[in-house]
């Protein structure tokens, strides 16, 4: 949970709405029937479950060094399933979303070769620097995105749901990024 509201008790995880929005709203990338790969079965890979099966993803896969992590939590959806770094080997996904904190200590999540391929978008929730996925990515020829969009659109979410006003997130994301 990372939005409170005292008055009545409330509590609410944006981070999934958030990242959603990036997605749909400043990366111009419909979930519909896509297929989702999510790394990391931790906190923040918990927020954005729910959200992406709800955008419409067609399938979505956990994948998580402890195996028993991603099973744990792909249960907690319909519609999402969990394995192993090493079982995604010729698999192919729409969309790999980097929920590990690999990035934070420049380190890449064990993935197989191919997995990163050209038609993929490739979107790591860390923001603020290019880390080792992003630029696997890109080296990959997949369209490769950080988190900073996540950040805007969660904040902007908390603010409405505090103040009931949706915040535009489009000029603040432009002045973050410096364009």
């Amino acid at each position: 949970m990372n939005t409170l509201r005292f008055d009545d008790s409330f509590g609410d995880n944006t981070d999934g709405i958030g990242l959603v929005r990036d997605l749909s709203e400043h990366l111009h990338y419909n979930l519909n029937r896509r297929t989702v790969l999510l790394l990391g079965a931790g906190g923040a890979a918990q927020g954005v479950v729910g959200p992406l099966l709800e955008a419409g993803a067609a399938r979505l896969v956990i994948a998580n060094r402890t195996l028993s992590k991603a099973q744990a939590l792909a249960q907690r959806f319909s519609g999402a399933s969990a394995c192993g770094y090493e079982a995604l080997e010729g698999e192919r996904f729409d969309v790999i979303v980097n929920a590990t904190s690999a990035g934070l200590i420049d380190q890449v999540p064990p993935l197989p070769p191919g997995l990163l391929g050209k038609n993929a978008l490739a979107y790591d929730m860390v923001y603020g620097r290019d880390t080792p996925f992003l630029a696997a990515a890109r080296t990959a020829g997949a369209r490769a995105c950080d988190g900073l969009g996540m950040l805007v659109e969660q904040a902007a979410e908390s603010f409405f749901i505090w103040r009931g006003v949706r915040p535009a997130t489009r000029p603040v994301l432009a002045k973050l990024r410096g364009s």
